[in-house]
């Protein structure tokens, strides 16, 4: 029995994706001429909610379904708050303050961790942090006490929010983009800054 709240595409997704072969890989186009659909944008745009809906994984740019429906297990469903937007750039705003929370539910399998005290998402914006972090992408967030240097981190400078490394170069704290085209920033000895929180998990744009 499918979900009374899946739409006529979702459902025919879910049925496409039981009888296809994982082994082999399938276009957003192909799976659009399958359904019957005009456009592949409206493929991804349905994938993408059947992620949020625990149906399927998505791993890279492959779909991959894990259940068919509510009489499949859904014990691994969780709900985590998303805090607005982080800076992988200098500037922004603050994260509570500005930003109205909200809650996505996501799987255990697609966290790719069952440990999920003290986490959070976030939405990074800007692109000082490609190729590893885009700017949309969904980015898991622990709050914990302690980080190692080649973390990502997400750091509060000057009361905003931010995605970083922080490097030590000749004795002196900076924030390190990833991106060669943005410069770092000294963390001065007056600056406003605290880092309690680390990446942990990074989901592309959806």
């Amino acid at each position: 029995m499918y979900n009374r709240m899946l739409d006529p595409l979702q459902k025919a997704l879910i049925n496409l994706f039981k009888n296809h072969n994982e082994d082999e890989d399938i276009t957003l186009r192909e799976i659009a001429e399958n359904i019957w659909v005009r456009h592949p944008q409206t493929v991804l745009n349905k994938l993408n909610q059947l992620v949020l809906k625990g149906y399927f994984i998505r791993q890279g740019k492959q779909y991959r379904l894990i259940r068919e429906s509510l009489d499949d297990s859904f014990s691994d469903i969780i709900q985590l708050p998303v805090f607005g937007f982080a800076q992988c750039w200098h500037q922004g705003k603050r994260v509570v303050d500005e930003y109205t929370q909200e809650n996505i539910p996501m799987t255990m399998a697609l966290l790719g961790t069952n440990n999920i005290e003290n986490c959070f998402f976030v939405r990074a914006k800007g692109k000082s942090m490609e190729p590893k972090i885009h700017d949309g992408d969904l980015v898991l967030i622990r709050q914990q006490s302690s980080y190692e240097p080649h973390d990502i981190v997400f750091v509060e400078h000057g009361e905003l929010p931010k995605l970083k490394k922080i490097i030590l170069k000749d004795k002196k704290l900076y924030l390190e983009s990833i991106n060669p085209e943005f410069d770092d920033v000294e963390l001065l000895p007056y600056d406003d800054a605290k880092v309690i929180w680390v990446v942990k998990k990074i989901i592309q744009e959806m």
